[in-house]
């Protein structure tokens, strides 16, 4: 390993593996920190070692990625989501987005959780392919026969403010038989 002395100033992944980087001032580290581009200070402890860590892929001591974690937890809730038409195209699309984001993170810092971004993209991926299914499923389905389903149900919901529930679903079921033959 080279003298510590010959490295040059800059922003190296944090020997401490409490944060993202840690500013290497040329002879020494510093308080000096940075998470996801926003800086702040964090004192060092003597037992952080004496030059920039070069190509380490350990495991820092805080665990996952927090934005690769972020990229599953919406991957995953945006399974339940994508159902809605429209609406569910959202959280997809910022699962992938997330995952995107924290893997491009992960190749700088060191810090383990490529897998767990993987998985948010693949189920983000997922997850936005049945919402774009199920939005035109939606669409076909609203506009097909001139809009005549799209105007029942609107005529089922006027029905609900005069009649009964059941009246109005019975009223409903025959205006689904027209329009289906």
């Amino acid at each position: 390993m080279p003298e510590a002395v010959n490295w040059a100033p800059g922003w190296f992944p944090d020997p401490t593996r409490r944060h993202d980087h840690r500013w290497w001032d040329g002879g020494a580290w510093t308080a000096h920190v940075a998470d996801a581009g926003v800086a702040s200070l964090d004192e060092l402890t003597p037992a952080s070692g004496d030059g920039p860590p070069r190509g380490s892929s350990a495991s820092p001591a805080g665990g996952n990625d927090p934005v690769a974690v972020t990229a599953l937890v919406v991957g995953i809730g945006s399974v339940v989501f994508s159902v809605i038409p429209g609406f569910g195209l959202v959280l997809p699309t910022a699962a992938i987005v997330l995952a995107l984001i924290a893997r491009s993170r992960l190749r700088t810092s060191g810090r383990s959780g490529d897998g767990v971004a993987i998985a948010g993209l693949v189920i983000g991926i997922g997850s936005l392919l049945l919402a774009i299914i199920v939005s035109i499923f939606a669409a076909v389905l609203l506009s097909g026969s001139g809009g005549e389903l799209a105007g029942a149900f609107a005529e089922y919901v006027a029905c609900l403010e005069t009649r009964t529930p059941a009246e109005c679903r019975v009223l409903f079921e025959e205006s689904l038989a027209r329009i289906t033959g």
